[in-house]
Parts: C-alpha cells; structure tokens; sequence
C-alpha cells in the first residue's frame, strides 16, 4: 500500500524530528522550518496532511492557510501551536481547520491525531468551501456582509433561479433578523472593500478583467456555480 505524505511544518527541530520519527514507519514524511519552504513544497508535493505551527518565520501558519486555499492545495490539516486565541481559533474555523492543539503537547497524541485525520478526512463542507473562497477574494470575515454573502451563495446553489433583490435578499435577512435592504447595503460595502484590497490574479479567477467590480448578483451567481461544481452528490446545502 502507497504511504500517506505528510509535511510537519515547525521551526522546533526537536519537536519536529521527534514527531517525525513517530510517523516515519508507516509515512512518508517531510519536513521544513519555514512558511515559504512549505507553500513550495506543498506546490510541488501532493500532501495528505499537514502538520503546522502558526509561528513560523517568513511566512505565518495563518498566511500559509490562506495562500493555499487560494490555490486550491487541500491537506488536512493539523495546528499545533503555542499561539492560540479566540481570533485565532475563529480565523481557523474559517479556513476550514478543525484540528488544533496548544503547545506544548503530548507526542503521541499529536501523531494520534494525524494518523485520525488520515483516516477521517474531514467531509466536503459546503459553508466551509464558501468560506474559503470569500477569505481568497479579499472579503473580511469582521464585516457582516461576510456572513450575508455565504448565505446568500449557499442558498443560491440551492435555486439558483431566485430574484436576488426580492427573494434571496429578505431569505438572507430572516436568517440574521435583519431587512433584506440591510443585507444588500451590507453585501454592496463588504464586496468595495474587498474590491478595493484586491488580489488581481485571483479576482480574475472568478470573474472577467474589467475596470468595474461585479455587482453583488454576479458575484453571488458566480460564487454559487464555482460551488454546485465542487459539491459531492451526497454533501447537504442550507436546507430549510
């Protein structure tokens, strides 16, 4: 049987080796001290899993999260870091990460949770998936429009016929308590923001070059195609 590649990420050589040498019988494991070695490495390497402290020099954990959502590279994904707070475990959450223990930690337990991941990869999310483009495209997860446009993109892969304004906006809004004018006011400033901060290659992923931002009803259908595109047939979507 093909061995599962693992990367352990972590500038603590002691710790790093000593993990390693937990999981080296029955995987493949490589290993780096900075955040820039491991976005290359799991640019060039298809990683089962990752192993990460959030401090690492160069580039962080949270900055490496990020960048390979971005591209797409998909690990499942182990924290262990001495750095934890309720921001961090939050922006966490979004990335899609649920695995995270504080440093300094048991070991074995630590491998323990590895060798779970792998064999319990966490199952396609559809939330999770959205979060995950959202956070690429620049839109901040502080601004209440973040939360309007997941539900709103989750709900229109549900029917993606619905009229925006007079339907999807007042659905979105009765989730929050909120009107749906507030919503669309909210969505419209959440995606300025990002637009104004944006990342041009990845904006451009998504949505057509131009000198104008897509309006919020573009921008809402796209995100909900890309995720009926990636959506497993048994995975569930906001259901009512």
């Amino acid at each position: 049987m093909e061995k599962s590649t693992l990367l352990i990420a972590d500038s603590n050589e002691i710790f790093q080796q000593a993990l390693a040498g937990l999981l080296a019988e029955h995987h493949r494991v490589l290993l780096c001290q900075t955040g820039m070695e491991a976005l290359e490495i799991l640019r060039q390497e298809p990683c089962d899993a990752l192993v990460l402290d959030l401090l690492l020099p160069q580039l962080d954990g949270i900055s490496l999260l990020q960048a390979i959502a971005r591209e797409d590279i998909c690990p499942a994904v182990l924290v262990v870091s001495s750095f934890l707070s309720d921001y961090v475990l939050n922006t966490l959450g979004q990335l899609g990460v649920g695995y995270v223990m504080q440093k300094p930690c048991d070991l074995q337990a630590a491998a323990d949770q590895v060798m779970a991941l792998l064999r319990n990869p966490r199952p396609f999310s559809p939330a999770e998936f959205v979060s995950e483009l959202l956070i690429s495209l620049g839109v901040s997860v502080k601004h209440d429009g973040y939360a309007y446009l997941q539900e709103a993109i989750l709900l229109m892969a549900i029917d993606p016929t619905q009229p925006i304004t007079k339907e999807l906006y007042p659905r979105v809004g009765s989730r929050f308590d909120r009107p749906g004018q507030v919503v669309e006011r909210s969505i419209r400033s959440a995606l300025d923001y990002a637009w104004r901060r944006r990342q041009e290659s990845v904006w451009n992923r998504y949505f057509l070059p131009g000198p104008k931002r897509p309006t919020n009803g573009v921008f809402i259908s796209r995100l909900s195609e890309i995720l009926r595109q990636h959506l497993p047939e048994a995975a569930g979507i906001g259901k009512e």
